[in-house]
């Protein structure tokens, strides 16, 4: 990577830490693309080099940081010794929700878009977050059996874990995180029976 090129990184990164910062404190209609590039200490014409707009930016940081949440889900499940689809699931949705419990600020931000995130295609240039469908594609090969409407499963997963958990780790209802846990891992592991294709 060339000095210019590394230059427009940093400032990317500057854009995208500041607008993050300024979203999860203040709410995206109280932010202003002035006050992104004030906070990231560029001009305010310097936003539009790479970003169209304060909701392409929200956009943006959406999936890169559900993609980070999924990355690190991954890693944690390489040393889990976890050796069934459904167990493999299951240790990736505690590990995420376990992150957002965390950081309830991420959680508020992605709000209930994490399957959004999921499917979309949006990346940000120069950054190599792994794509979410990747980690669950290869899970689903390696276990070596079928499924149909394998994208709807996924989706029904991320939009389970997303929208029950936010509601239990923001507002403590209707139950607390922990008594939510075992029943919500076993609708997952009924899901992923209902859409496995078996007898053939």
């Amino acid at each position: 990577m060339g000095k210019l090129d590394e230059k427009k990184k940093l400032k990317q990164e500057a854009l995208l830490s500041s607008a993050f910062k300024l979203f999860t404190e203040k709410g995206i209609n109280n932010t202003s693309i002035a006050d992104i590039a004030n906070s990231a200490k560029l001009a305010k014409g310097t936003f539009y080099l790479y970003f169209k707009d304060k909701y392409d930016i929200r956009d943006r940081l959406i999936t890169s940081q559900g993609n980070r949440l999924f990355e690190n889900a991954n890693k944690a499940l390489l040393k889990s010794g976890c050796n069934t689809l459904e167990d493999c699931v299951v240790f990736i949705a505690d590990n995420i929700i376990d992150q957002l419990s965390g950081h309830q600020a991420l959680l508020k931000f992605i709000s209930k878009n994490l399957s959004w995130a999921v499917f979309s295609n949006i990346r940000i240039a120069g950054r190599d977050n792994m794509n979410c469908m990747d980690i669950f594609e290869e899970l689903i090969n390696k276990s070596g059996r079928k499924f149909r409407e394998k994208n709807m499963m996924i989706f029904m997963i991320v939009e389970l874990v997303n929208s029950t958990c936010h509601s239990t780790i923001i507002y403590k209802s209707p139950v607390t995180l922990e008594e939510l846990k075992p029943d919500l891992y076993q609708t997952i592991r009924c899901i992923i029976k209902q859409f496995e294709i078996t007898g053939q």
